[in-house]
């Protein structure tokens, strides 16, 4: 009985580890100046040399007030991710929705869904929030990062 439970604690321990690992690494890919508040959701099916996921977190209050003051000129200086410094995790031009490609979900739902469902209604308003204007996106080799003011979301979505 007690083996069982120390092998229930390591368990228990590397899911630990392997949660707060994965936090980690998708908040490395999002530029400093996005105040990031908590994990909303993490999905990922990772491979030997390629993998896809997506990460969702509920965007910082004051980021989210000054995004919807600035609009896109808040992203000026969202360029490069926050844990990174070289060109793999540099963002292009930063847009506003709506974009041309969502116009239908099934054009991106692969980026969203790939690794596991995000939830019904998370993926609805992430979709709507494509659609519709208000949001801001950037892309990066392989990823792309949606920013939602009005939801106070933050969403990486990578494949490769």
């Amino acid at each position: 009985m007690k083996a069982l439970k120390v092998i229930g604690a390591i368990v228990v321990a590397l899911i630990g580890a392997w949660y707060l690992f994965e936090d980690y690494w998708y908040r490395k890919a999002i530029p400093e100046n996005i105040g990031l508040s908590y994990r909303i959701s993490i999905t990922s099916d990772s491979g030997l040399r390629e993998g896809c996921g997506t990460a969702v977190y509920k965007l910082g209050g004051k980021t989210a007030e000054a995004i919807k003051e600035q609009g896109v000129k808040f992203f000026e200086e969202s360029g490069q991710a926050r844990g990174h410094s070289d060109r793999y995790y540099t963002y292009g031009e930063w847009m506003e929705t709506p974009r041309d490609d969502w116009t239908r979900s099934e054009n991106w739902s692969y980026e969203l869904l790939c690794g596991g469902s995000i939830g019904g209604s998370l993926y609805d308003d992430i979709v709507e929030s494509g659609r519709t204007g208000g949001s801001y996106y950037s892309f990066k080799d392989e990823a792309v990062l949606m920013v939602i003011p009005d939801k106070k979301l933050v969403v990486f979505s990578h494949n490769g």
